[in-house]
Protein backbone atom coordinates (compact mmCIF):
# COMPACT_ATOMS: atom_id res chain seq x y z
CA UNK A 1 0.00 0.00 0.00
CA UNK A 2 1.30 3.24 -1.31
CA UNK A 3 1.82 6.21 1.25
CA UNK A 4 -0.96 8.97 1.20
CA UNK A 5 0.04 12.65 -0.01
CA UNK A 6 -0.50 15.26 1.90
CA UNK A 7 -3.61 17.27 0.75
CA UNK A 8 -2.37 20.31 -0.67
CA UNK A 9 -3.45 23.35 0.93
CA UNK A 10 -4.88 26.46 -1.19
CA UNK A 11 -3.02 29.16 -1.48
CA UNK A 12 -4.08 32.98 0.32
CA UNK A 13 -5.77 35.12 -1.47
CA UNK A 14 -4.14 37.81 -3.23
CA UNK A 15 -4.70 40.95 -2.01
CA UNK A 16 -5.15 44.22 -4.98
CA UNK A 17 -2.43 46.15 -5.73
CA UNK A 18 -2.62 50.47 -4.97
CA UNK A 19 -3.03 50.73 -8.51
CA UNK A 20 -5.33 48.02 -9.75
CA UNK A 21 -7.43 49.58 -6.91
CA UNK A 22 -7.31 53.28 -8.31
CA UNK A 23 -7.87 51.72 -11.62
CA UNK A 24 -10.91 49.91 -10.22
CA UNK A 25 -12.09 53.95 -8.30
CA UNK A 26 -11.40 55.82 -12.16
CA UNK A 27 -13.13 53.13 -13.90
CA UNK A 28 -16.28 53.06 -11.39
CA UNK A 29 -16.26 57.10 -10.57
CA UNK A 30 -16.40 57.92 -14.87
CA UNK A 31 -18.91 55.27 -14.97
CA UNK A 32 -20.89 56.83 -12.49
CA UNK A 33 -20.65 60.29 -13.61
CA UNK A 34 -21.70 59.46 -17.20
CA UNK A 35 -24.82 57.43 -16.05
CA UNK A 36 -25.25 61.26 -13.45
CA UNK A 37 -24.80 63.19 -16.69
CA UNK A 38 -26.65 61.39 -18.47
CA UNK A 39 -29.62 61.21 -16.10
CA UNK A 40 -29.56 65.10 -15.44
CA UNK A 41 -29.95 65.72 -19.32
CA UNK A 42 -32.68 63.36 -19.48
CA UNK A 43 -34.01 64.90 -16.76
CA UNK A 44 -33.62 68.77 -18.05
CA UNK A 45 -34.67 67.29 -21.33
CA UNK A 46 -38.30 66.11 -19.94
CA UNK A 47 -38.59 69.10 -17.62
CA UNK A 48 -38.10 71.71 -20.78
CA UNK A 49 -40.29 69.74 -22.66
CA UNK A 50 -42.86 69.57 -19.92
CA UNK A 51 -42.84 73.46 -19.60
CA UNK A 52 -43.74 73.65 -23.59
CA UNK A 53 -46.51 71.50 -23.36
CA UNK A 54 -47.76 73.10 -20.62
CA UNK A 55 -46.89 76.66 -22.37
CA UNK A 56 -48.96 74.91 -25.24
CA UNK A 57 -51.71 73.05 -24.07
CA UNK A 58 -52.50 76.47 -21.75
CA UNK A 59 -52.68 78.66 -25.08
CA UNK A 60 -54.56 76.27 -26.90
CA UNK A 61 -57.28 76.28 -23.61
CA UNK A 62 -57.24 80.13 -23.45
CA UNK A 63 -57.81 80.65 -27.39
CA UNK A 64 -60.86 77.88 -27.56
CA UNK A 65 -62.61 79.83 -24.43
CA UNK A 66 -61.88 83.46 -26.46
CA UNK A 67 -63.17 81.58 -29.96
CA UNK A 68 -66.36 80.57 -28.47
CA UNK A 69 -67.31 83.73 -27.15
CA UNK A 70 -65.78 85.79 -29.43
CA UNK A 71 -67.84 84.59 -31.56
CA UNK A 72 -71.38 85.69 -30.18
CA UNK A 73 -70.07 89.70 -29.89
CA UNK A 74 -72.66 91.59 -30.92
CA UNK A 75 -75.13 88.62 -30.89
CA UNK A 76 -78.73 90.40 -29.57
CA UNK A 77 -77.11 93.29 -29.53
CA UNK A 78 -76.72 96.63 -31.59
CA UNK A 79 -73.70 96.42 -33.10
CA UNK A 80 -72.49 100.26 -32.14
CA UNK A 81 -72.05 98.57 -28.59
CA UNK A 82 -70.87 95.25 -29.28
CA UNK A 83 -67.55 95.88 -28.73
CA UNK A 84 -66.11 98.63 -25.58
CA UNK A 85 -63.70 100.83 -25.94
CA UNK A 86 -63.87 102.96 -22.58
CA UNK A 87 -60.13 103.60 -20.87
CA UNK A 88 -61.35 105.46 -18.08
CA UNK A 89 -61.46 102.31 -15.83
CA UNK A 90 -58.26 100.90 -16.79
CA UNK A 91 -54.38 100.96 -15.86
CA UNK A 92 -52.46 103.61 -17.79
CA UNK A 93 -56.36 104.59 -19.54
CA UNK A 94 -55.15 102.28 -22.11
CA UNK A 95 -56.51 99.82 -24.57
CA UNK A 96 -52.92 99.19 -26.10
CA UNK A 97 -49.76 98.02 -24.96
CA UNK A 98 -49.92 98.20 -21.57
CA UNK A 99 -46.91 97.15 -19.53
CA UNK A 100 -47.17 94.77 -16.63
CA UNK A 101 -43.90 94.99 -14.27
CA UNK A 102 -42.77 91.94 -12.85
CA UNK A 103 -40.48 91.67 -9.80
CA UNK A 104 -38.53 88.50 -11.12
CA UNK A 105 -39.62 87.85 -14.68
CA UNK A 106 -39.41 90.38 -18.04
CA UNK A 107 -42.56 92.63 -18.17
CA UNK A 108 -45.72 91.43 -19.95
CA UNK A 109 -47.77 93.52 -22.64
CA UNK A 110 -51.40 93.54 -22.84
CA UNK A 111 -54.02 94.82 -25.24
CA UNK A 112 -57.50 95.11 -23.72
CA UNK A 113 -60.31 92.91 -25.51
CA UNK A 114 -64.10 93.77 -23.93
CA UNK A 115 -67.35 92.89 -25.77
CA UNK A 116 -71.66 91.90 -25.28
CA UNK A 117 -73.48 89.77 -26.40
CA UNK A 118 -76.83 88.48 -25.52
CA UNK A 119 -77.54 85.55 -23.83
CA UNK A 120 -79.43 82.95 -25.78
CA UNK A 121 -81.08 80.89 -23.15
CA UNK A 122 -82.52 83.64 -21.08
CA UNK A 123 -85.20 85.20 -22.01
CA UNK A 124 -88.58 87.23 -20.07
CA UNK A 125 -91.07 89.84 -20.69
CA UNK A 126 -91.84 92.58 -18.51
CA UNK A 127 -92.06 96.29 -18.60
CA UNK A 128 -90.07 99.32 -16.79
CA UNK A 129 -91.97 101.36 -14.35
CA UNK A 130 -89.24 103.11 -12.44
CA UNK A 131 -87.59 99.28 -11.76
CA UNK A 132 -88.20 96.49 -13.79
CA UNK A 133 -91.36 94.28 -13.49
CA UNK A 134 -91.30 91.15 -15.04
CA UNK A 135 -95.31 89.50 -16.55
CA UNK A 136 -96.82 86.95 -15.40
CA UNK A 137 -94.88 86.78 -11.93
CA UNK A 138 -91.49 85.13 -13.41
CA UNK A 139 -88.91 85.08 -11.61
CA UNK A 140 -85.18 86.16 -12.51
CA UNK A 141 -84.52 82.05 -11.93
CA UNK A 142 -80.89 82.99 -11.04
CA UNK A 143 -78.74 84.76 -8.48
CA UNK A 144 -76.94 88.07 -11.01
CA UNK A 145 -74.53 90.29 -9.22
CA UNK A 146 -74.24 93.85 -9.11
CA UNK A 147 -74.02 95.53 -12.30
CA UNK A 148 -75.51 92.64 -14.27
CA UNK A 149 -77.03 94.68 -17.43
CA UNK A 150 -80.40 93.63 -18.98
CA UNK A 151 -81.75 95.16 -22.18
CA UNK A 152 -85.72 96.17 -22.13
CA UNK A 153 -86.42 95.72 -26.18
CA UNK A 154 -89.97 97.27 -26.90
CA UNK A 155 -91.97 94.74 -29.88
CA UNK A 156 -90.20 95.62 -33.09
CA UNK A 157 -86.80 96.84 -31.51
CA UNK A 158 -86.11 99.94 -32.53
CA UNK A 159 -86.42 101.04 -28.92
CA UNK A 160 -83.82 99.59 -26.75
CA UNK A 161 -83.37 100.32 -22.93
CA UNK A 162 -80.54 99.11 -20.79
CA UNK A 163 -80.49 98.65 -16.92
CA UNK A 164 -77.85 97.94 -14.51
CA UNK A 165 -78.56 96.15 -11.31
CA UNK A 166 -78.21 97.92 -8.21
CA UNK A 167 -75.60 97.38 -5.45
CA UNK A 168 -77.62 94.64 -3.33
CA UNK A 169 -77.88 92.36 -7.52
CA UNK A 170 -80.78 90.88 -8.24
CA UNK A 171 -81.94 87.43 -6.63
CA UNK A 172 -83.19 84.35 -8.34
CA UNK A 173 -87.01 84.48 -6.92
CA UNK A 174 -87.66 88.22 -7.20
CA UNK A 175 -89.91 89.08 -9.73
CA UNK A 176 -89.31 92.60 -9.69
CA UNK A 177 -86.73 94.75 -8.83
CA UNK A 178 -86.20 98.74 -7.77
CA UNK A 179 -82.85 99.11 -7.66
CA UNK A 180 -81.54 99.26 -11.45
CA UNK A 181 -80.33 102.32 -12.73
CA UNK A 182 -80.19 102.97 -16.81
CA UNK A 183 -77.16 103.08 -18.50
CA UNK A 184 -78.08 105.85 -21.33
CA UNK A 185 -74.78 104.94 -22.99
CA UNK A 186 -75.66 101.67 -24.70
CA UNK A 187 -79.45 102.26 -24.62
CA UNK A 188 -81.45 104.21 -27.84
CA UNK A 189 -84.52 105.27 -26.08
CA UNK A 190 -85.34 106.72 -22.76
CA UNK A 191 -87.65 105.74 -19.45
CA UNK A 192 -90.28 108.17 -20.94
CA UNK A 193 -91.14 105.80 -24.25
CA UNK A 194 -94.44 104.31 -23.47
CA UNK A 195 -94.04 101.34 -24.93
CA UNK A 196 -92.05 100.20 -21.94
CA UNK A 197 -95.14 100.29 -20.06
CA UNK A 198 -97.10 98.12 -22.43
CA UNK A 199 -98.24 94.67 -20.84
CA UNK A 200 -99.76 91.59 -21.88
CA UNK A 201 -98.86 90.24 -25.71
CA UNK A 202 -97.37 94.13 -26.08
CA UNK A 203 -95.12 93.97 -23.46
CA UNK A 204 -91.17 94.41 -23.75
CA UNK A 205 -88.74 91.82 -24.03
CA UNK A 206 -86.43 91.36 -21.28
CA UNK A 207 -83.05 90.03 -22.42
CA UNK A 208 -79.96 89.22 -20.43
CA UNK A 209 -76.16 90.73 -21.59
CA UNK A 210 -73.37 89.32 -20.56
CA UNK A 211 -69.80 91.50 -21.03
CA UNK A 212 -66.62 89.51 -21.30
CA UNK A 213 -63.04 91.34 -20.50
CA UNK A 214 -60.14 90.05 -21.10
CA UNK A 215 -56.62 91.23 -20.71
CA UNK A 216 -53.25 90.21 -18.96
CA UNK A 217 -53.17 90.73 -14.95
CA UNK A 218 -50.66 90.11 -12.35
CA UNK A 219 -51.47 86.90 -9.80
CA UNK A 220 -48.66 86.67 -7.39
CA UNK A 221 -46.09 87.68 -9.62
CA UNK A 222 -47.45 85.74 -11.99
CA UNK A 223 -48.62 87.61 -15.71
CA UNK A 224 -51.96 85.70 -16.51
CA UNK A 225 -54.81 85.74 -19.39
CA UNK A 226 -57.95 86.72 -17.31
CA UNK A 227 -61.66 87.04 -18.33
CA UNK A 228 -63.52 89.34 -15.84
CA UNK A 229 -67.44 88.84 -16.51
CA UNK A 230 -68.19 92.59 -15.98
CA UNK A 231 -67.37 96.02 -18.22
CA UNK A 232 -67.09 97.93 -15.29
CA UNK A 233 -64.56 97.04 -13.33
CA UNK A 234 -61.14 94.97 -12.89
CA UNK A 235 -61.78 93.04 -9.94
CA UNK A 236 -59.19 90.43 -10.08
CA UNK A 237 -61.23 88.21 -7.08
CA UNK A 238 -63.91 87.89 -10.25
CA UNK A 239 -61.41 87.04 -12.79
CA UNK A 240 -61.59 83.88 -14.65
CA UNK A 241 -57.68 82.71 -15.38
CA UNK A 242 -57.70 81.21 -18.41
CA UNK A 243 -53.60 80.96 -19.34
CA UNK A 244 -50.54 81.17 -17.08
CA UNK A 245 -47.19 82.70 -17.80
CA UNK A 246 -49.17 84.95 -20.74
CA UNK A 247 -46.25 87.06 -21.97
CA UNK A 248 -48.24 89.02 -24.77
CA UNK A 249 -51.71 89.53 -25.34
CA UNK A 250 -52.25 91.42 -28.38
CA UNK A 251 -55.67 92.11 -30.57
CA UNK A 252 -55.93 93.33 -33.98
CA UNK A 253 -59.38 94.67 -35.52
CA UNK A 254 -59.82 93.52 -39.40
CA UNK A 255 -62.52 96.30 -40.69
CA UNK A 256 -65.16 96.29 -43.46
CA UNK A 257 -63.80 97.22 -46.64
CA UNK A 258 -65.54 97.71 -49.94
CA UNK A 259 -65.31 95.40 -52.16
CA UNK A 260 -63.71 95.85 -55.90
CA UNK A 261 -65.34 97.89 -58.68
CA UNK A 262 -68.53 98.98 -55.50
CA UNK A 263 -69.26 102.64 -55.69
CA UNK A 264 -66.94 103.40 -52.63
CA UNK A 265 -64.04 101.11 -53.52
CA UNK A 266 -61.77 104.43 -53.82
CA UNK A 267 -62.46 104.99 -50.24
CA UNK A 268 -58.87 105.02 -48.44
CA UNK A 269 -58.43 102.65 -45.85
CA UNK A 270 -59.41 103.21 -42.25
CA UNK A 271 -55.30 102.97 -41.14
CA UNK A 272 -53.89 105.63 -43.42
CA UNK A 273 -55.88 109.05 -42.11
CA UNK A 274 -53.14 108.94 -39.73
CA UNK A 275 -50.17 108.47 -41.46
CA UNK A 276 -49.85 104.99 -40.49
CA UNK A 277 -47.14 102.89 -42.84
CA UNK A 278 -49.11 100.12 -43.58
CA UNK A 279 -52.62 100.54 -44.84
CA UNK A 280 -54.63 97.66 -44.81
CA UNK A 281 -58.40 97.89 -43.45
CA UNK A 282 -56.67 96.19 -40.26
CA UNK A 283 -56.50 98.54 -36.72
CA UNK A 284 -53.62 97.60 -34.13
CA UNK A 285 -51.41 95.15 -36.63
CA UNK A 286 -47.96 95.87 -37.23
CA UNK A 287 -47.38 99.05 -38.92
CA UNK A 288 -50.42 100.80 -36.83
CA UNK A 289 -49.28 103.57 -35.13
CA UNK A 290 -51.23 105.06 -31.74
CA UNK A 291 -54.05 106.75 -33.42
CA UNK A 292 -54.57 103.02 -35.38
CA UNK A 293 -54.23 101.05 -32.57
CA UNK A 294 -58.05 100.29 -31.90
CA UNK A 295 -61.84 101.69 -33.36
CA UNK A 296 -62.87 104.61 -31.53
CA UNK A 297 -66.64 105.13 -31.11
CA UNK A 298 -66.47 108.65 -30.46
CA UNK A 299 -64.72 110.02 -33.47
CA UNK A 300 -66.99 108.85 -36.11
CA UNK A 301 -70.37 108.17 -37.27
CA UNK A 302 -72.11 105.02 -36.85
CA UNK A 303 -73.87 102.91 -39.06
CA UNK A 304 -77.58 101.76 -37.60
CA UNK A 305 -79.28 98.86 -38.92
CA UNK A 306 -81.18 100.72 -41.43
CA UNK A 307 -77.77 102.05 -42.61
CA UNK A 308 -77.53 100.73 -46.12
CA UNK A 309 -74.46 97.68 -46.83
CA UNK A 310 -73.28 100.30 -49.23
CA UNK A 311 -73.20 103.15 -47.24
CA UNK A 312 -69.87 105.13 -47.01
CA UNK A 313 -70.60 104.87 -42.86
CA UNK A 314 -70.56 101.06 -43.42
CA UNK A 315 -66.63 102.24 -43.92
CA UNK A 316 -65.20 104.02 -41.88
CA UNK A 317 -63.35 102.90 -38.40
CA UNK A 318 -66.34 102.90 -36.17
CA UNK A 319 -66.32 99.71 -34.06
CA UNK A 320 -69.91 98.89 -35.70
CA UNK A 321 -67.69 97.71 -38.56
CA UNK A 322 -65.46 95.34 -37.20
CA UNK A 323 -65.50 91.81 -38.82
CA UNK A 324 -62.93 89.57 -37.24
CA UNK A 325 -60.56 90.42 -34.60
CA UNK A 326 -57.13 88.47 -34.89
CA UNK A 327 -55.66 87.69 -31.75
CA UNK A 328 -51.97 86.88 -30.39
CA UNK A 329 -51.52 85.13 -27.51
CA UNK A 330 -46.91 84.56 -26.11
CA UNK A 331 -46.86 82.49 -23.63
CA UNK A 332 -43.73 81.66 -21.75
CA UNK A 333 -41.74 78.79 -19.46
CA UNK A 334 -42.89 79.25 -15.74
CA UNK A 335 -39.04 79.62 -14.89
CA UNK A 336 -36.01 79.74 -17.44
CA UNK A 337 -34.47 76.15 -18.77
CA UNK A 338 -32.27 74.37 -15.86
CA UNK A 339 -29.36 74.12 -18.66
CA UNK A 340 -28.94 77.44 -19.05
CA UNK A 341 -29.74 77.57 -22.47
CA UNK A 342 -30.76 80.67 -23.65
CA UNK A 343 -32.91 79.72 -26.96
CA UNK A 344 -36.09 80.86 -27.52
CA UNK A 345 -35.97 84.92 -28.04
CA UNK A 346 -38.82 87.58 -27.28
CA UNK A 347 -40.78 88.66 -30.64
CA UNK A 348 -42.76 91.89 -31.70
CA UNK A 349 -46.30 91.03 -31.86
CA UNK A 350 -48.47 92.95 -34.05
CA UNK A 351 -47.76 96.88 -33.03
CA UNK A 352 -46.17 95.97 -29.85
CA UNK A 353 -42.56 96.40 -29.04
CA UNK A 354 -41.38 94.33 -26.98
CA UNK A 355 -38.37 91.92 -28.88
CA UNK A 356 -35.48 90.86 -26.81
CA UNK A 357 -32.48 88.31 -26.90
CA UNK A 358 -32.71 85.34 -25.55
CA UNK A 359 -32.94 84.80 -22.24
CA UNK A 360 -33.49 81.04 -21.08
CA UNK A 361 -37.46 81.29 -21.08
CA UNK A 362 -39.10 78.72 -23.76
CA UNK A 363 -41.69 80.52 -25.56
CA UNK A 364 -44.58 79.58 -28.00
CA UNK A 365 -46.88 82.07 -29.87
CA UNK A 366 -50.48 81.29 -31.38
CA UNK A 367 -52.09 83.08 -33.84
CA UNK A 368 -55.94 82.98 -34.57
CA UNK A 369 -58.59 85.29 -36.49
CA UNK A 370 -62.33 84.59 -35.17
CA UNK A 371 -65.42 86.59 -37.50
CA UNK A 372 -67.72 88.02 -35.79
CA UNK A 373 -70.52 87.41 -38.07
CA UNK A 374 -73.40 89.24 -35.92
CA UNK A 375 -71.90 92.40 -36.49
CA UNK A 376 -73.17 92.26 -40.00
CA UNK A 377 -76.71 92.80 -38.24
CA UNK A 378 -78.84 94.48 -40.14
CA UNK A 379 -82.30 94.41 -38.01
CA UNK A 380 -83.29 93.81 -33.81
CA UNK A 381 -82.84 90.87 -32.71
CA UNK A 382 -86.14 89.89 -30.91
CA UNK A 383 -86.88 86.37 -31.05
CA UNK A 384 -90.20 85.04 -32.44
CA UNK A 385 -91.38 82.42 -29.79
CA UNK A 386 -95.36 83.20 -29.47
CA UNK A 387 -97.71 85.85 -28.14
CA UNK A 388 -98.27 84.28 -24.75
CA UNK A 389 -96.14 85.87 -21.90
CA UNK A 390 -95.94 82.35 -20.51
CA UNK A 391 -94.12 80.97 -23.23
CA UNK A 392 -91.48 83.22 -23.44
CA UNK A 393 -90.70 83.27 -19.95
CA UNK A 394 -90.12 79.02 -20.21
CA UNK A 395 -86.77 79.79 -21.58
CA UNK A 396 -85.22 81.19 -18.31
CA UNK A 397 -84.93 78.19 -16.17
Amino acid sequence: MSPSRPTPRPSPPRGFTLLELLVGAVTTTIILAAVAVTFVGVQGSYQSESQIKAAVEGMRTGTAFIEQRLRLAGYGVDPRFAFDFETALLPGTTKSNYEIVLPDAPSAITDDLAFRYRDPAWLRRGRWDGGLQLSDDAEFGMDFPPGQRFAISCVGGSEVLVVKAGAGGVSRTETSSSGFSVDAKLSTTTTSSSCLQREGAGAPYVMLIHEVRVRITAIDGRPFLVAYPSIDELDDSRAVPLVADVESFQVAYVMNRPSPGSAHSTLPPVDIASGAPVANWVLGDTGSVAADAHPDAALLAAPRYETPYDDALRYNAHPANIRAVRVNIAVRSARRDLNGRLAFERVDLEDSVEGTPPDGYYRSNLTTTMRVPNMLSRSSFNPPLGDSSSALNAWGG
